[in-house]
């Protein structure tokens, strides 16, 4: 899939998957409730992400009123307030050495200012690797459009706290036994590869299913589903992070964690993660 609508090169420290963006302070997160949503399409005309995008948004966005609009549009209307944006941006991290870049699907409020990373972030959310040929996000992106909106209803109900880190959902691992766990074998590593070497570290309902049954179940997914929806280099041959979050189709974040790709840590959820979950 190709990339074409904007690069931010985020300069980032420690685990903190969002970027140097302020947080929304209070009189913008007012001007969120009363802002109309433009959701900035690809100028590729081939893209994958433009049906995709206007697909789920019809589908589960009812934050705000909304609006498809085209990248150059974006670039009139950015600095205005009274929108807010969902965008598309291809990230690269300081620290990454291997110099990969992520897509990222972001909601930003418009802003007075030049630079994208500095205006204010309700949501960032990660992708998919931005090499990469197909869009493995398909079928999660309704879900993660969920996810977005409860988040800032919680910053909505919540305006003098931070949520900029997703580790604070972190703390819903506590409910995820009673869903049950759907992941793709090929999304785990070869030590936890099977429901029976799962079920040594987390034992609670979990089913390990192929990536194409994973992808069926979430277009009319049963309403106790949680999913791991791995994100790594796929067909791009970089080696860069490899993130692990587990959502509920109801949009709700279980746990969200990453670590960079090497001999000892392969793409794929690992034993430690499997550990983290089986602590409740």
């Amino acid at each position: 899939m190709k990339k074409s609508i904007v690069t931010v090169v985020l300069f980032i420290l420690g685990f903190s998957v969002f970027s140097q963006a302020p947080f929304p302070n209070t009189e913008q997160i007012a001007a969120f409730k009363k802002s109309k949503t433009l959701v900035v399409l690809e100028k590729d005309a081939f893209s994958m992400f433009n049906p995709l995008i206007k697909k789920a948004v019809k589908q589960e966005w009812n934050s705000t009123p909304f609006e498809f609009i085209s990248y150059d549009e974006f670039l009139k209307k950015k600095k205005d307030p009274a929108y807010s944006f969902l965008i598309l941006t291809s990230t690269a991290f300081e620290q990454d050495k291997a110099g990969v870049y992520y897509d990222y699907l972001n909601l930003i409020l418009g802003d007075p200012v030049n630079n994208l990373s500095k205006m204010p972030e309700f949501c960032s959310f990660p992708l998919e690797y931005s090499a990469s040929e197909e869009a493995s996000y398909q079928y999660a992106l309704p879900v993660i459009l969920k996810f977005m909106q409860n988040h800032v209803k919680s910053i909505l109900a919540h305006p003098n706290v931070s949520l900029k880190n997703l580790r604070y959902y972190n703390k819903n691992l506590a409910e995820l036994p009673r869903k049950v766990l759907w992941v793709a074998a090929g999304d785990l590593a070869p030590e936890v590869n099977t429901e029976k070497k799962i079920k040594a570290l987390y034992d609670h309902p979990v089913r390990v299913v192929t990536r194409e049954a994973l992808d069926k179940a979430l277009q009319d997914p049963p309403e106790d589903m949680a999913f791991l929806f791995k994100i790594g280099p796929e067909d791009t041959g970089k080696k860069g992070r490899i993130y692990k979050p587990i959502l509920g189709v109801d949009g709700m974040l279980y746990y969200f964690n990453y670590h960079l790709l090497s001999a000892k840590k392969p793409d794929g959820m690992l034993k430690s993660d499997f550990k983290k979950l089986g602590r409740y």
